[in-house]
């Protein structure tokens, strides 16, 4: 059991909860094997174990921290191709907020317009998340979205 309260970020939930629908349709469409199979259906086995098991580990890890504008976040992309799952944490109160996970209109492509860096950074420096878990819009999401 994680030592960390997991909570995520409304954009964060969203875009989950879209890939939760896709997997749910092709669950109903799909035979067992091409289910299994799905490229879709192995990304969200995959963020949900990084979100679950691998990351509240150690949020800390170096692999994990972020540079320049964004170096109080931290990031994990191990496995997931092109997409990217940016979030905060705290140790006291051991809090790890996802704040971030790209979609499919904003794959890691290194300076393209629609890179996922690039619309995480726009999120930061829209005021639209935070790194501070004492935040009052951090703590509204804590308050509203259990992961």
């Amino acid at each position: 059991m994680s030592k960390y309260y997991l909570k995520c970020h409304e954009l964060f939930a969203l875009r989950i909860g879209k890939l939760k629908e896709q997997v749910k349709k092709l669950h109903a469409t799909l035979s067992k094997d091409e289910f299994s199979q799905h490229e879709t259906v192995k990304l969200a086995a995959r963020i949900r174990r990084a979100t679950v098991e691998i990351i509240p580990e150690d949020p800390n890890r170096p692999e994990y921290v972020l540079s320049g504008d964004l170096r109080k976040y931290r990031r994990y992309k191990q496995g997931l191709q092109r997409y990217r799952i940016m979030f905060c944490f705290s140790n006291k109160p051991g809090i790890i907020i996802y704040l971030y996970v790209n979609d499919k209109d904003h794959l890691r492509k290194q300076g393209g317009g629609n890179d996922p860096y690039e619309e995480f950074k726009q999120m930061v420096r829209g005021g639209k998340t935070s790194h501070d878990p004492q935040d009052p819009a951090i703590q509204k999401w804590i308050r509203r979205y259990q992961y």
